[in-house]
């Protein structure tokens, strides 16, 4: 199969869209949007944006690739545009699993609207499916995950995931979503590889009201660790960035926990902290919200602990019930 893009045209634009009318003044007719959008989900006429982050109800709102996955199989959204324009541009902001996940299922929608789809290749779209929409804190089997080839597919991500967004760095995302790309076509004919979890998350803090802060160290696989250790609401140090700044994000694990891990008003916080109040720095879901990821944050974790801990115990005390009784 081929292995380069010839359905899709990726591309990398120098800043998000603020909004659907900012995308439809940027962008041609029969254009794609993969998370690079600071507004709803959906379809305005020949335009589509695919995201589960902002105006969303996280839990209820399928990830990016797996709304993908369905407007191809179902709704055989590539067949039809690609009558209109071909290749079909396909914006993109950075090259996270989710992201790189729906770009092969465009640029390969032929395998998926066969009657015949690989059985591993939708299994990782549907556990793709499960750990995005719960922000990486969905409940794992880590051996299974290893075993089915989940983490090696992806593993291309984690370079970018160090280093963060930068301006100027539409190569490597580009490059990312390629090796991810060939990995998962590697998975299609029966020659994926295997790459352990070994990476291990550092506990920087663990609450007294249920939160845990820890040092991902820019590895996604911490968060699946985290997960299988029984982690619910969690504070992620991602990466260090070269310019000092930081990367975070805030991932609530239930929406059935009387509230006691308000993502909102904790983002509101962590905004109204930062050195420049008027960027919009901090922002996301109901259940998994976190920094600009080209922005970064000027916060050290330690003053995001003592702030997270002030809007916990609020929220504790307003619901009259003391840590030790959860």
């Amino acid at each position: 199969m081929e292995r380069r893009f010839q359905n899709i045209a990726l591309q990398v634009p120098p800043e998000r869209f603020e909004n659907w009318d900012h995308f439809r003044r940027a962008a041609p007719e029969y254009s794609i949007g993969l998370e690079v959008m600071d507004d709803t989900p959906g379809h305005h006429g020949h335009y589509v944006h695919f995201d589960h982050h902002e105006g969303v109800i996280r839990e209820a709102t399928m990830s990016a690739a797996m709304q993908a996955y369905i407007a191809v199989r179902q709704g055989r959204l590539m067949e039809k545009w690609l009558r209109k324009r071909r290749p079909v541009p396909v914006y993109v902001w950075n090259a996270d699993q989710d992201v790189c996940l729906a770009a092969f299922v465009l640029e390969y929608h032929e395998l998926l609207e066969r009657a015949e789809v690989k059985p591993l290749l939708r299994w990782i779209v549907q556990y793709n499916n499960k750990i995005d929409v719960c922000g990486g804190l969905y409940p794992v089997n880590l051996e299974e995950l290893v075993k089915g080839h989940f983490t090696w597919v992806f593993e291309p991500y984690w370079q970018q995931r160090l280093r963060g967004k930068t301006q100027g760095d539409e190569a490597l995302v580009k490059s990312t979503i390629r090796e991810v790309c060939d990995r998962l076509l590697d998975l299609i004919d029966g020659k994926a590889g295997i790459a352990p979890i070994t990476v291990q998350p550092d506990i920087l803090y663990a609450s007294p009201y249920n939160f845990t802060i820890a040092d991902e160290k820019g590895h996604p696989n911490c968060r699946l660790v985290l997960a299988a250790r029984g982690c619910t609401n969690l504070i992620s140090l991602i990466c260090r960035r070269p310019n000092g700044r930081y990367t975070y994000s805030v991932i609530r694990g239930s929406p059935y926990d009387d509230d006691l891990f308000p993502v909102p008003k904790l983002i509101e916080a962590f905004q109204s902290a930062e050195d420049d109040p008027a960027a919009r720095i901090w922002g996301g879901s109901n259940l998994a919200a976190g920094c600009d990821s080209e922005l970064g944050s000027s916060l050290h974790w330690t003053r995001l602990r003592e702030i997270a801990d002030g809007v916990v115990a609020e929220a504790y005390a307003a619901a009259e019930i003391s840590p030790e009784a959860r």
